[in-house]
């Protein structure tokens, strides 16, 4: 079987090679039958190794990094269909469809270009090339999809992957731990068998993802109110970016934007009082020492009153998101406000 594996999530594809290689069978004659070859390889070695018979095995497993991409742009950057690009590529199309049925043949890659030659196919000396698209319609190959799940499918990735191994989970949990972590697969795989070993055969609740999951989110939060601290709206914009990219919902975004500026306001009205130890006015505001030193030096570039304007400016837009307002729109207006320079 060829199969290609196109913009992959690091995590879903060492499982899916990994699956592949336990197919094989016995794990040392596996070995001695699995070809890795880089991008720098060509179409000729890429069919010799394909079409090697399998030594002491059933199976032979090569797999192939980072080749498309380049085959497609030097294809891309060739003036016709008689360059050695073009050549290359007619013999891997022409050829990949008849190698031994034993044999599987992988490549992995960051990516094609749907609208070119590699992927559509192309007239040759020898006539038409199949392209990859045709290769795949036909069933002579395979295309995979291990792309990392859409931030807004990632509760049911994690619910789908907690089944698989046996781990029961509570819905609130679900939510939280992707949440917390985003979509980050092999953290969420790690943190659900830490959780499952804590609760110990009950399903995991919320309250254990809160004590054993550290909220990666918390730091891009600190990002964006540095930036808005700072007036910049390009940096505030990037880190709001980072945050969606995280699937950081827009209630919770807010929620967490809300609490960071409660605690500006706390810690700027300790050192108003005449605080200036971190780990004392930690102490005093019942917040850990890392957020109160962002906090300390976040706060001086506002006044007390404009401390106390936008956290009234957060409320507005949760009445304003909670009765029809879209919720990534109002996010946006929002930090685009909240970055304009101050009055003084």
């Amino acid at each position: 079987m060829i199969y290609l594996f196109l913009d992959t999530d690091d995590y879903l594809l060492s499982r899916r090679l990994s699956a592949l290689k336990a197919a094989m069978g016995d794990a040392e004659m596996a070995d001695l039958n699995v070809t890795e070859l880089s991008a720098r390889t060509d179409a000729a070695d890429i069919l010799y190794h394909a079409g090697t018979m399998p030594f002491l095995a059933e199976r032979r497993l090569v797999i192939v990094r980072d080749y498309l991409g380049q085959l497609d742009k030097r294809m891309g950057a060739s003036k016709g269909t008689e360059s050695a690009a073009y050549t290359e590529a007619a013999r891997l199309l022409t050829d990949i469809p008849d190698l031994p049925a034993s044999n599987d043949l992988v490549f992995v890659d960051k990516g094609v270009d749907k609208r070119r030659h590699l992927w559509k196919g192309f007239s040759g000396e020898k006539g038409a090339i199949p392209g990859l698209a045709e290769l795949i319609a036909s069933k002579r190959a395979v295309l995979e999809a291990l792309s990392t799940p859409d931030p807004r499918q990632l509760s049911g990735w994690i619910t789908r992957a907690a089944k698989e191994e046996g781990i029961a989970i509570d819905g609130q949990a679900v939510q939280m731990l992707a949440n917390f972590v985003g979509p980050n697969l092999r953290q969420l795989s790690n943190e659900l068998q830490k959780l499952a070993a804590y609760a110990d055969g009950r399903s995991i609740r919320a309250a254990d993802v809160k004590l054993l999951v550290s909220d990666s989110s918390e730091g891009l939060i600190w990002d964006l109110t540095d930036a808005l601290s700072q007036r910049d709206g390009r940096k505030a914009m990037r880190s709001l970016h980072d945050l969606r990219r995280g699937d950081a919902n827009p209630f919770y975004l807010l929620t967490m934007m809300a609490r960071q500026y409660r605690i500006l306001i706390k810690v700027k009205d300790a050192m108003g009082r005449g605080g200036s130890n971190e780990n004392e006015i930690a102490k005093e505001v019942k917040e850990s020492p890392y957020p109160v030193k962002k906090a300390m030096q976040q706060c001086r570039g506002y006044r007390m009153d404009e401390l106390e304007a936008v956290l009234e400016r957060l409320l507005q837009a949760d009445f304003a998101m909670k009765t029809g307002a879209d919720p990534e729109t109002e996010i946006e207006v929002l930090v685009a406000e909240l970055t304009q320079p101050s009055a003084r």
